[in-house]
């Protein structure tokens, strides 16, 4: 799966819906995130799970003792190498073992990335290992609902595999026992800008307790 979120994946050549991820506004994509981390005054050790170009772990590098970044794709890998070098940045399938202690993280973030899994769940739960007890999880997804069956046909990303309900995403929540902080929903279209209420996907805070 790694040829697939290479150089043409992030500038609109194939099979995705970014133009070019250069002209993402993390200070507006990351919004809902960096206002949490900053409201709860979290610190200690961030993972930012599918980081791409590093543009969410450098918006919160400030609050945490650690940052910790990985993604399938080698290519924006090495983006994020020179954009936050402080940062610990590794290639990883996250439907594998992550290469992380258990219970090490404060705060995990995977924005958009676990419908490009094959194993959602099972991916999920490789994230929530990782969780300390008393940590953040922040996850979006896009969701499966009568919007989608209408619309769906706007999503051109052929690597959106695993789309569930919102419903079975609750249920795998409540089956790893994370409790449900926040719930937002959203469209991101154009994909650089989440219209809010509008539910196309969601983003979820959770609690591991």
């Amino acid at each position: 799966m790694t040829e697939k979120f290479g150089k043409n994946y992030f500038y609109g050549k194939k099979e995705s819906n970014y133009s070019s991820y250069d002209k993402l506004d993390p200070s507006k994509q990351f919004k809902n995130v960096i206002s949490f981390v900053k409201n709860q005054k979290l610190k200690g050790r961030f993972l930012d799970v599918g980081c791409a170009f590093g543009l969410l772990l450098k918006e919160v590098s400030s609050f945490f003792n650690e940052l910790h970044g990985c993604d399938i794709s080698q290519f924006v890998i090495k983006k994020a190498k020179q954009k936050i070098p402080n940062a610990d940045l590794r290639v990883v399938n996250i439907e594998e073992a992550l290469p992380y202690p258990d219970d090490t993280f404060d705060c995990v973030a995977a924005l958009d990335v676990l419908e490009h899994t094959h194993y959602f769940e099972k991916s999920f739960a490789n994230l929530v290992k990782k969780l300390k007890r008393g940590g953040y999880l922040i996850l979006s997804v896009p969701i499966d609902n009568r919007l989608r069956k209408i619309f769906g046909f706007l999503d051109k990303d052929k690597t959106h595999i695993s789309v569930l309900s919102e419903s079975e995403i609750i249920r795998i929540i409540n089956k790893h026992k994370l409790k449900v902080l926040r719930i937002r929903h959203f469209c991101p279209f154009p994909v650089f800008y989440r219209i809010p209420y509008i539910p196309a996907a969601v983003e979820l805070t959770l609690k591991k307790e």
